[in-house]
């Protein structure tokens, strides 16, 4: 068993070098002609001089050129060191809050998962707050894959056995062809005939990227309903309960929202929410479940209504991207449902006196 002063230090030292890849990828995604992975290496955003591998020290760098470029001296965002140092102390706070909860100290595959999870959060909010935009390449496959990887997301509530395609370990046989047969169907249906029918914003065909949460949604309905018909029992008593839970978060969460801003259009006469907005609750709702997203997005109001207000009264700005707090509120539900129990009950009490 790995000890858990080595669990925590290795935590922290992957956060901050991942913590520096998020400033890459906040920076690059948003602008044309850039890729992640092109031009190999980080540049100075002022003088586009490459930047020396000494001074790429996730949190050291900066200190030790004291926020300044090394060739043109032009001064270098403290966002890029806040980045680093927060990515860290998120991913020792996913290892100690939910490594400890499973046989082993740390289950590797979860807490792995929610630290990808809370880097995309990280990325998504830092271009929402410099571009006002959510990318669909960020929100639609991330979708499509935790809904495809739900069934084993451990802080999704399920009871009963795991998967296996042996049938003297768990009822529900995987080898049946009817649930294959059933999610493929499924998949040609609803993400062939959203491919297919149903044209872009700017009126244009589909391609295959644009249509892989439909196959996916498609998919897991069909191999859903295939369940349903062999023995409804085993969407509640199996990890089934969970995709479930994923599809209907997903569902809710971005229904949510939508239906939000569709009043808010009428009401005010104008767009009232970005629909990247609406995709990325649906990203949030497939990792909460539907109960849970809907809690987050409360989460969310109030911390955007206290910025907003704080923003409205000190610099007379008003408008602020919501993506950011729609990504807290959810990270809150995930990291820190102790805290928010105990709030909510000291809450209940002065309200009881």
């Amino acid at each position: 068993m790995i000890s858990y002063p080595i669990v925590l230090l290795f935590s922290g030292l992957l956060g901050g070098t991942v913590g520096s890849f998020l400033n890459v990828c906040i920076y690059r995604i948003p602008i044309e002609g850039l890729r992640v992975s092109h031009p190999r290496g980080s540049f100075c955003p002022s003088c586009k001089a490459p930047v020396r591998w000494y001074d790429n020290v996730p949190l050291l760098a900066w200190l030790w050129l004291r926020g300044r470029c090394r060739d043109c001296s032009n001064p270098i965002s403290p966002r890029y060191p806040l980045v680093e140092a927060f990515t860290a102390a998120i991913f020792v706070l996913i290892a100690v809050r939910l490594g400890g909860q499973f046989d082993e100290f740390i289950d590797f595959f979860t807490v792995s998962v929610l630290w990808i999870w809370v880097s995309t959060l990280i990325v998504v909010s830092g271009i929402d707050l410099d571009h006002r935009i959510i990318p669909d390449r960020i929100t639609i496959p991330g979708t499509a894959a935790l809904l495809l990887l739900s069934p084993w997301l451990a802080w999704l509530p399920h009871s009963g056995a795991v998967f296996s395609i042996d049938p003297s370990t768990v009822a529900l046989d995987l080898k049946n062809p009817l649930i294959w047969v059933t999610a493929a169907v499924g998949a040609v249906l609803i993400g062939g005939g959203f491919h297919r029918f149903v044209p872009s914003w700017q009126q244009q065909r589909r391609d295959f990227g644009d249509s892989l949460l439909a196959y996916v949604v498609g998919a897991l309905l069909g191999l859903l309903l295939a369940v349903a018909l062999i023995d409804p029992s085993h969407l509640t008593d199996s990890p089934l309960h969970r995709v479930v839970l994923s599809l209907g978060g997903a569902a809710v969460g971005s229904g949510c929202i939508w239906g939000i801003g569709w009043i808010g259009s009428v009401i005010f006469r104008k767009p009232a929410m970005g629909f990247g907005d609406v995709k990325w609750m649906g990203f949030l709702g497939a990792t909460l479940g539907p109960v849970e997203v809907l809690i987050s997005f409360l989460i969310a109001c109030v911390l955007g209504s206290v910025v907003g207000i704080w923003l409205w009264k000190v610099k007379g700005s008003r408008y602020i991207p919501f993506g950011p707090f729609l990504a807290a509120g959810a990270a809150s539900m995930l990291l820190a449902r102790p805290e928010l129990v105990w709030i909510w009950n000291r809450y209940i009490q002065l309200l009881q006196g």
